[in-house]
C-alpha cells in the first residue's frame, strides 16, 4: 500500500535529503511544493497522509500555511510536522496553532524516520 507525503519546502538541499531518506521507505510517494500557495493546493488535491512543512517559505510562514490548511475540510485533519531550525519558543507556538509536532533542522536521521513511521505505518 502506497502512502502520499507532501513536503512544502523551498530549499533544494533539504528536498534532496528527504528524498534520499525516503529510499528506505519505498511505499511512500513524496510530493514536493516549493511555496505555500502551491503546497496548500497540492494538499487539497492529493490529501496526503502527512505534510512536512518548512516554517520559512518565500510566500508564507508556517503559521499562515497551518491556518490555511485548517480552513479546508479536505486538509484540516491531515497531520502537519514542522521542519525548522527556528528557536524552540517559536516552534512551540506552531504546535499550539495545530502542528502535530516539530522536528529541528538539522535533524537526526533515525528520529526523522521514526517520525514518519508514526504517521505513515
Amino acid at each position: 500500500m502506497n502512502h502520499v507525503m507532501l513536503y512544502i519546502e523551498d530549499d533544494d538541499n533539504n528536498i534532496s535529503l528527504v528524498k534520499a531518506l525516503l529510499k528506505r521507505r519505498p511505499q511512500i510517494e513524496l510530493q514536493v511544493a516549493m511555496n505555500g500557495r502551491d503546497g496548500v493546493q497540492a494538499a487539497i488535491d492529493s490529501q496526503p497522509g502527512l505534510i512536512l512543512l518548512d516554517n520559512r517559505l518565500p510566500d508564507a510562514t508556517g503559521s499562515e500555511i497551518l491556518g490555511e490548511l485548517a480552513s479546508w475540510p479536505a486538509t484540516a485533519a491531515i497531520p502537519v510536522v514542522i521542519l525548522s531550525s527556528d528557536a524552540d519558543e517559536f516552534i512551540a507556538e506552531l504546535i499550539t496553532e495545530g502542528a502535530a509536532e516539530a522536528v529541528p533542522k538539522p535533524f537526526d536521521i533515525h528520529q526523522f524516520i521514526a517520525m514518519i513511521d508514526r504517521y505513515l505505518p
